[in-house]
C-alpha cells in the first residue's frame, strides 16, 4: 500500500481512475485515427471530416488531455440521482460515449469553480487534485484536498483560497503565461461564462488574472458557440508583440488554435512601414477624439461642387445642370450616406445614379448617359476617388488643408506642432512623396480608410487586453472589428500609461460604439504578494483615476528592499543585484528608464549575463530588460526596479508607470537607485 494512504486514503482509487481516463483517451485517438474521409459522399463532406478529425486528434494529443484536476459529487433530488463528475481540460469518453472527464467549459463543471459552503450549487462534495511526478518520472496524482460542501460547519468547507490553488498561483514562472483552468476562482468564472451578446468590461488590478480570464473566456465562448464563432472568428488584441508572445501558448493549450492574436497596428489597413516615433505630446494629439473630427472633415474636403453649369449635348438639344443643382445632389448623397456604413469613395456611385436618372428624365433617351462624357467628367472632378495614405499625408504636411479641416478643433499651436513634425518629411535621398510613418499615423490611415472605403474584416467576438492604453483613434479601429458589440474589454484604469490612454470606461465604451455594456470588477489579487501589493497600492491616489485597490490572497512574502548606490556605480549595482536574485529566481526581470539601458546592458555582460527585450524562449543567461512602458502584462518571479524616482516624475502617468513596474513581481521586488526612494514608498520599504 502507498505510504500516502494515511493522509489520502482514496489516492490509489483516484490514480486508477486517472489511468482509466488515459486509456479512454488513447482509445478515442485510435477510433479517430481509423476514420476514413475517403468514404465520404462528396468532397465538401470529406474536407469537413478531415479538418474535424485532425483538430480532435490534436486536442487529444496535447499535454493534460486525459487528466483531471477536480471531482464534484452532486446531491440526490426527487428527480435525479446523485452523480459524480471529474473535471479536466478535455472531454474524455468511454467506448459507450459516456463521459469519463468533462471539459471545464461544460455547464456541469461550473459548480466546481463557484460552489461554496454558503451556496453549494447542488454539490455535496468537491475534491481538488495535485498532479506530481512519480519515481518513474510519470505524471500521477500525488495529493488531494476535500471540501464537504453539504456540511457548513466542516473545516474543509471554509471559505478562502485552498492551499493547492495558492501553491499553483505562487509557482515559479517560465516566461510564458499558463492556462489556469485548475485554479479559476468564483469571481473569475462568472466573467468567463458571461453572455456573448454584450460588451463586457473587466476592471481588475495587478495580478487579479484579468488577462488569463479574458483568454479563458475566449476559449469558453468558442466551446459554447462553436458553430457561430467558427464562421465569424474570434480576435484577441494585445498591447504589443512581446505580450502576444507571452500569452501565445494559452489558447492552444486550451484546444483553441483558430483565434487571431494581434496588436491594433496589425489590424490596420492599408499597412505602412512604421519607422519613427512621435513625441508624447504629438502622440496624444494624434490619438485624441478631436483628431477623429479633423479626419472626418478632411475626408470630405476634396468633394467640391462645380462652379459653373454642366452642359450635356443630347442630339439637337443641350441638357443643362446648374452648379447649384449638382451641389444639391452632392449634399443629399453626403447626408443620406452618413448612416449606411459605406465609405465616401463608394458613395460616389449614388451621385452617378442621381445624375443618370436626371439625364434620362430630361433627355428621354436611354443612350444619353453613354454619350454624356462631359457630365461624367464633371462628377469625377467634383467627387474624386481618394487614397487613405495620400489624404493623411496631405493633412499632416499641407498648411491650408490642415487649417481648413482643423478650424475650431485644433488651435494654432497644435496645428503648428503637427506641421513641424520632422518625421513627416522624407529623409535626404528619399523621393519627395516618401513618408516616414509613426504608429499614430498608421492608426490615422486606418481611420481614413474606413471613412473612404469598405469596412474592414470583422469578427464574432473581440477580446481587448490593456484596453485603457488605447487612444480614441485606436479604440475606434478596434470597435469597427466588432459591429455587433460582442466584446470583452480587459484593463486597469490605474495602469493607463500611454500618452493618449483613457481614464474612464465610459469614454472607452463611447469610442468603441458599444451600447449594451456591463462592468465587472476583479478585486482579488493572486499574483503579487501582499507585502509588495500593499506598497504599490499607495501610489493609487497619485494616478488620478477612480478605481478600487485589489487585495492579495498571498499574505506571506517579502516586502520590497532597497539598494542605494552612487550614480557611477548604479549599472554595476544593478548587475550584481540581478546575479544574486537569479540564484533564487531564474526568471528575474529588470525595469529601468530607457536611457540607462546601454550602461545596464554593458554591466550585465561584464558578469556573464545578456540583456534581452523578450520573455519567450530565454537562454540560460538572458535577462529581460524593459522600460516601464513596455513591461505591462508581463510577470517575473524577481523584479528589480531601477531609479524609481525617474519613473515617478510627478505626473499621474509617472505614478501609473511605477505602479505597473512594481506589480510585475510574483515573489521578490528590489529597488536599486542612486537617489532616495520617493516618500510615498519609504514608510513600508526597508
Amino acid at each position: 500500500m502507498s505510504t500516502d494512504a494515511p493522509l489520502f486514503p482514496e489516492l490509489e482509487i483516484e490514480r486508477a481512475r486517472l489511468a482509466y481516463s488515459r486509456v479512454c483517451r488513447d482509445a478515442m485517438i485510435e477510433r479517430l485515427s481509423a476514420v476514413d474521409p475517403e468514404a465520404s459522399a462528396d468532397l465538401i463532406t470529406k474536407e469537413y471530416i478531415e479538418v474535424t478529425v485532425a483538430d480532435a486528434l490534436e486536442d487529444l494529443r496535447t499535454p493534460g488531455a486525459g487528466d483531471f484536476f477536480g471531482r464534484i459529487d452532486t446531491e440526490a433530488t426527487p428527480r435525479l440521482p446523485a452523480e459524480r463528475w471529474y473535471v479536466g481540460r478535455r472531454h474524455i469518453e468511454d467506448a459507450a460515449h459516456d463521459p469519463v472527464v468533462v471539459d471545464w467549459r461544460a455547464p456541469i463543471a461550473a459548480p466546481f469553480y463557484r460552489a461554496t459552503a454558503v451556496d453549494a450549487l447542488g454539490l455535496t462534495f468537491r475534491r481538488r487534485f495535485t498532479l506530481g511526478v512519480d519515481a518513474d518520472g510519470v505524471n500521477d496524482l500525488s495529493a488531494y484536498l476535500d471540501e464537504q460542501l453539504d456540511d457548513p460547519d466542516s473545516a474543509s468547507a471554509a471559505s478562502g483560497i485552498p492551499d493547492p490553488v495558492l501553491a499553483e498561483i505562487g509557482a515559479a514562472r517560465t516566461g510564458a503565461m499558463k492556462e489556469i483552468v485548475a485554479t479559476i476562482q468564483a469571481e473569475q468564472d462568472v466573467v468567463i461564462r458571461a453572455s456573448i451578446d454584450q460588451c463586457l468590461v473587466v476592471q481588475g488590478g495587478p495580478g487579479t488574472g484579468k488577462t488569463a480570464v479574458g483568454l479563458h473566456r475566449a476559449a469558453f465562448l468558442l466551446f459554447e458557440h462553436r458553430r457561430r464563432l467558427a464562421r465569424e472568428g474570434v480576435l484577441v488584441v494585445g498591447p504589443n508583440r512581446v505580450f502576444l508572445d507571452y500569452i501565445g501558448h494559452v489558447l492552444p493549450s486550451l484546444g483553441e488554435r483558430s483565434v487571431r492574436q494581434a496588436t491594433v497596428l496589425d489590424l490596420c489597413v492599408p499597412r505602412v512601414e512604421v519607422t519613427h516615433r512621435d513625441s508624447i505630446d504629438l502622440a496624444r494629439l494624434k490619438g485624441s477624439e478631436r483628431m477623429l473630427a479633423v479626419l472626418a472633415n478632411v475626408a470630405v474636403a476634396a468633394i467640391k461642387a462645380p462652379t459653373e453649369a454642366v452642359r450635356v449635348p443630347s442630339g439637337a438639344r443641350t441638357v443643362v445642370f446648374e452648379a447649384e443643382e449638382v451641389a444639391g445632389w452632392i449634399a443629399d448623397v453626403l447626408r443620406d450616406g452618413a448612416g449606411t456604413g459605406l465609405g465616401i469613395n463608394r458613395r460616389k456611385e449614388a451621385l452617378r445614379n442621381i445624375a443618370q436618372r436626371e439625364l434620362l428624365r430630361r433627355s428621354g433617351k436611354d443612350e444619353a448617359w453613354a454619350q454624356a462624357g462631359v457630365l461624367r467628367s464633371a462628377l469625377t472632378k467634383a467627387w474624386p476617388s481618394q487614397n487613405p495614405q495620400t489624404v493623411v499625408r496631405r493633412l499632416l504636411t499641407n498648411t491650408e488643408a490642415l487649417a481648413a479641416a482643423a478650424a475650431g478643433i485644433f488651435g494654432a499651436d497644435e496645428q503648428a506642432a503637427l506641421l513641424a513634425d520632422a518625421t513627416r518629411r522624407p529623409a535626404k535621398g528619399e523621393k519627395k512623396s516618401a513618408s516616414r510613418w509613426t504608429a499614430a499615423d498608421q492608426l490615422l490611415i486606418d481611420e481614413m480608410n474606413s471613412l473612404l472605403n469598405s469596412p474592414p474584416f470583422v469578427y464574432g467576438h473581440v477580446v481587448v487586453d490593456e484596453a485603457q492604453d488605447h487612444s480614441a483613434v485606436a479604440l475606434k479601429a478596434i470597435g469597427r472589428r466588432s459591429p455587433t458589440g460582442s466584446l470583452t474589454i480587459l484593463g486597469d484604469l490605474a495602469q493607463s500609461t500611454t500618452p493618449a490612454g483613457q481614464s474612464s470606461w465610459d469614454v472607452v465604451l463611447r469610442f468603441l460604439a458599444a451600447e449594451a455594456a456591463t462592468v465587472a470588477h476583479l478585486t482579488i489579487g493572486y499574483r503579487v504578494p501582499a507585502p509588495i501589493l500593499d506598497v504599490a497600492n499607495r501610489l493609487l491616489p497619485m494616478t488620478e483615476v477612480d478605481t478600487v485597490a485589489s487585495r492579495s490572497v498571498r499574505v506571506e512574502g517579502e516586502a520590497p528592499t532597497l539598494h542605494l548606490t552612487t550614480t557611477a556605480e548604479l549599472p554595476s549595482a544593478v548587475a550584481a543585484e540581478v546575479a544574486a536574485m537569479r540564484h533564487r529566481h531564474p526568471l528575474t526581470g529588470v525595469v529601468a528608464p530607457e536611457g540607462l539601458f546601454p550602461a545596464i546592458t554593458e554591466a550585465l555582460a561584464a558578469v556573464g549575463l545578456k540583456a534581452v527585450g523578450e520573455v519567450q524562449d530565454l537562454a540560460k543567461m538572458d535577462v529581460p530588460l524593459f522600460a516601464a512602458e513596455a513591461v505591462k502584462g508581463l510577470e517575473f518571479d524577481g523584479v528589480i526596479v531601477v531609479n524609481p524616482h525617474e519613473i515617478l516624475d510627478g505626473t499621474p502617468r509617472g505614478a501609473r508607470l511605477l505602479y505597473v513596474a512594481m506589480t510585475r513581481a510574483v515573489q521578490t521586488l528590489h529597488f536599486v537607485t542612486d537617489q532616495p526612494l520617493p516618500a510615498v514608498l519609504t514608510d513600508e520599504t526597508r
